[in-house]
């Protein structure tokens, strides 16, 4: 997959999702500049971590947030200014705005930004060599019908499948803007190797008429143990990608 160097000022066709990746950099002059950019809020979340990694990696990811937003709103990236959904979702509270929707999802030292006008839009990326237990995660939070598709592969083929099917789950839970309060459990998606698609919603509370739209995200080689899954409450014309 071919990722595309920064425009200096950008602009959105309707139905197009612009997929933007960002890597962490511990560069001072980059740190200085993405720090100078945060809200107040988020200085004092960053200065709360207690180790430099992780405080440097909120720093980049907001900064870069910020950065890339500010190109759709020609706004000074300081400026941009967000307010929460219901279940906190952020969305940008800019007069300006020309009903920009986003999501950002990170991992690790990786950020990926979604970026549309059409409706809403959900991304996940995860780290697939992270140590976790993954098959006790299958048990508690898949359904039965998503553990029988999994455990049902190869064995060889059911870590990388669990961690595609996460980002699926995960990006389908953010483009609904229900966060966790939705259960993982109340619903069903399709297993890899299928395509991405909504099987069964299950849950009373959160209920949805419309009809999503899922893309499993094609990376670059050099980030070939990562995952990442788009949802969107549109078909896509096009897939935009561009590498901060």
């Amino acid at each position: 997959m071919s990722f595309n160097p920064i425009p200096e000022i950008h602009s959105i066709k309707e139905n197009n999702i612009d997929i933007w990746l960002c890597q962490s950099d511990s560069q001072q002059s980059k740190l200085d500049y993405f720090y100078s950019i945060l809200c107040n809020e988020e200085k004092k979340r960053a200065d709360r971590f207690k180790f430099d990694e992780h405080k440097n990696r909120f720093i980049v990811f907001h900064g870069f947030l910020r950065d890339v937003l500010a190109k759709y709103l020609t706004l000074d990236a300081k400026d941009i200014q967000y307010i929460k959904g219901e279940k906190g979702k952020p969305y940008l509270s800019n007069s300006e705005s020309p009903s920009l929707q986003f999501n950002l999802s990170h991992t690790r030292d990786v950020a990926i930004l979604a970026i549309t006008k059409k409706g809403e839009v959900g991304v996940d990326i995860e780290s697939i060599d992270r140590k976790t237990d993954w098959q006790g995660i299958v048990k508690r939070f898949f359904t039965v019908q998503e553990q029988r598709a999994l455990f049902a592969l190869e064995k060889e083929e059911q870590r990388q499948a669990f961690y595609e099917l996460w980002t699926r789950k995960e990006a389908y839970m953010k483009v609904l803007g229900t966060g966790l309060s939705l259960s993982p459990t109340e619903f069903t998606l399709s297993v890899p190797p299928e395509k991405p698609a909504l099987i069964d919603h299950h849950c009373e509370k959160y209920q949805t008429e419309k009809l999503i739209h899922f893309e499993q995200l094609v990376l670059p080689d050099q980030l070939n143990n990562f995952s990442a899954t788009i949802a969107s409450e549109f078909p896509t014309q096009r897939l935009n990608y561009y590498h901060y």
